[in-house]
C-alpha cells in the first residue's frame, strides 16, 4: 500500500529523528528484542520502571503486563501510522538513530565520569558483583526503553511543560524552564534506583554519577529524540554489564 498523504515538510534527518511517532517506531527492535530474550530467558525479571508501570496497571490484576504490552503496540501501530501519512523514510532514519544511540552509549560512561571527577571518585562506580549475562541483558534492554519512556518521554516532557509555563507567567522564554526541568528529571531518575523493591543501597557517588548520566540523556532527549536516547541508554548499560563481569 502506498502513502496517499503529504510529505513530511520537516525533511532531514535531524528533524525526522526527533519526531516522537519516529522514535517510537524506532524502538520496535528494541522492545521486540527485550519481549522475546525476558520470555525465553528470564521470565522473572523486570525493569524497575517497568514494574512500576505494570503495578500502576495492576486494577487489570494478572493481566496487566498483557495491558502493557497491548497498549506499546498500539503506541507503535499509531506511530507507523503517522509515518506512511507523512512519507517519512523510517528505514533509514531508524537505522541512522540505532547506530548514532550505539556512539552515544558507547561515550556516555566516559562523559558521566567527566561531569562528575571533580567531585567524586567516579571510579568506584564501576564496582560491582558478577551476574549472569542473560538477566543483564534483559535488564539493559528493559533499562532502554521503559526508564526513557518514563523519565525522559514521561517526566522530562512533563516537568519542561511545567516550568516553561512558569517562565512565561515570569515574562522570561519558556526555553528557559527547560534547565530545571532537566536538573529535577535528572535527580529523580537517579533517586528512583535507590527506593522501592530490590533498590540499591544509597551511596552519594552513585547517586551523582547516575544524575550527571540523566542530565546527559535528558539533553540526548531533547536535542536528538527519543529513539536516540532510548538505544544510548540500552548500549550503555549492555556495555558496562559486558566489561564489568
Amino acid at each position: 500500500m502506498r502513502p496517499s498523504g503529504p510529505p513530511d515538510p520537516a525533511r532531514g534527518y535531524l528533524n525526522w529523528s526527533r519526531d516522537p511517532a519516529v522514535g517510537l517506531f524506532a524502538v520496535l527492535p528494541l522492545w521486540l528484542a527485550y519481549e522475546l530474550l525476558r520470555l525465553q530467558l528470564t521470565p522473572a525479571e523486570r525493569n524497575g520502571a517497568a514494574m512500576l508501570v505494570t503495578d500502576t496497571l495492576s486494577a487489570f490484576g494478572p493481566n496487566s503486563s498483557t495491558v502493557l504490552r497491548a497498549t506499546m503496540a498500539l503506541m507503535i501501530l499509531v506511530a507507523a501510522w503517522s509515518i506512511l501519512r507523512r512519507r517519512v523514510p523510517w528505514a533509514r532514519v531508524a537505522l541512522v538513530s540505532m547506530l548514532e544511540g550505539t556512539f552515544y552509549g558507547l561515550m556516555l560512561g566516559p562523559a558521566t565520569g567527566a561531569l562528575t571527577v571533580f567531585v567524586l571518585d567516579w571510579q568506584q562506580v564501576w564496582l560491582m558483583v558478577g551476574r549472569d549475562i542473560a538477566p543483564d541483558i534483559v535488564s539493559s534492554l528493559g533499562a532502554g526503553i521503559f526508564e526513557e519512556a518514563l523519565f525522559r518521554l514521561g517526566l522530562l516532557s512533563v516537568c519542561a511543560l511545567a516550568f516553561g509555563g512558569l517562565a512565561r507567567a515570569m515574562g522570561i522564554s519558556p526555553r528557559a524552564g527547560l534547565v530545571p526541568a532537566l536538573l529535577v528529571s535528572a535527580v529523580l531518575f537517579s533517586w528512583f534506583h535507590h527506593v522501592g523493591p530490590g533498590h540499591e543501597e544509597f551511596a552519594w557517588n552513585v547517586f551523582v554519577f547516575r544524575a550527571a548520566a540523566g542530565l546527559l540523556l535528558g539533553l540526548m532527549f531533547v536535542f536528538r529524540g527519543f529513539a536516540v536516547c532510548v538505544y544510548a541508554h540500552a548500549v550503555y548499560d549492555l556495555h558496562y554489564y559486558l566489561t564489568n563481569p
